[in-house]
């Protein structure tokens, strides 16, 4: 994420990370009010998370319990920092389990791959279904957009 406008671009950006994609349906994870907040490590926007007893990290095993979506909650808490995707510690927060999303892949995709998140830190590569990648799960979302690594791409549940 970058801060203050440094550049014009003659075209705008698709999106921003962990923005929706689409005017899809989409739901969120079953919680409860106030029931989960951000581990003790804050939280990335625009990346996997995985929940224990509340509390959500993006870092896990198995599946994630959902992705972390951008509405506004993450703080600038760096001294003269211009831009932060990091949800605090113990702020209340939303995972989603089902929608269309921006997210930034570490690896080429292509319409129809699989969405796989990295265990260390909940980002995001593409792989085929079934595939096995070291480090990553395979989860239920679906690249929606061709993107070249490193670039933002869709990716959804509504394949």
């Amino acid at each position: 994420m970058s801060g203050f406008q440094s550049v014009i671009n003659q075209q705008q950006a698709p999106g921003v990370e962990g923005d929706f994609a689409s005017a899809n349906p989409k739901a969120s994870l079953l919680a409860g009010e106030g029931a989960l907040v951000a581990g003790t490590n804050g939280v990335v926007v625009g990346r996997f998370g995985w929940v224990t007893n509340g509390v959500v990290d993006n870092t896990g095993t198995g599946v994630p319990a959902g992705f972390v979506h951008r509405e506004g909650q993450a703080s600038i808490t760096t001294w003269l920092a211009e831009a932060s995707m990091t949800i605090q510690p113990g702020f209340q927060m939303t995972l989603m389990t089902a929608g269309d999303f921006w997210v930034r892949t570490a690896g080429a995709a292509t319409v129809g791959q699989k969405i796989f998140a990295k265990l260390s830190d909940g980002s995001v590569t593409t792989g085929a279904a079934g595939a096995t990648i070291s480090g990553y799960v395979e989860t239920k979302f679906v690249v929606g957009s061709a993107a070249a690594a490193g670039e933002l791409v869709q990716m959804g549940t509504w394949s």
